[in-house]
């Protein structure tokens, strides 16, 4: 696209989705995975086989949390928003998975593990981020914001 004076403007829709991206990659790390990295390994229970068996149906969430940091914004984008509440409900569903399996993990090797309301408030923590992060990213998608300045000399 050229502006006024006959040069190409640079697409930022472009830049934007990449930086939305970069922000939602940026805690890659998933509550289960943050959760093993600060277990006391020299716990008794560290060993125990039920900590263990905690520790192997946990790693899944990792991959899911990245999965779900590439795959979000790009189908509320590409749908022009249409997919935000699909996207938002399975959000939040795999995020409670995490916080429960995360807790149950933490349990297993000896600590205390959250309670049921800090694990929900949480989860609407971080819905209400992931809300505003998709909503802006939709936006931009569907060209409600701004994505160029004019030049100026």
């Amino acid at each position: 696209m050229r502006d006024e004076s006959g040069f190409r403007r640079p697409k930022y829709r472009q830049g934007t989705l990449a930086v939305l991206l970069l922000v939602g990659l940026s805690g890659c790390a998933s509550q289960s995975g943050q959760t093993f990295a600060t277990l006391d390994r020299n716990h008794p229970q560290f060993h125990s086989e039920q900590c263990q068996a905690a520790i192997r149906d946990t790693e899944i969430h990792d991959d899911i949390k990245i999965l779900r940091a590439i795959a979000s914004p790009v189908a509320v984008v590409l749908s022009g928003g249409l997919l935000l509440p699909a996207v938002f409900a399975s959000n939040v569903g795999l995020d409670t998975v995490d916080r429960v399996d995360a807790s149950r993990l933490d349990i297993s090797c000896g600590g205390v593990g959250q309670s049921a309301g800090q694990i929900v408030q949480d989860v609407v923590k971080g819905a209400a981020f992931g809300l505003a992060t998709s909503a802006a990213g939709a936006a931009v998608g569907a060209g409600a914001l701004p994505t160029s300045t004019a030049s100026s000399k």
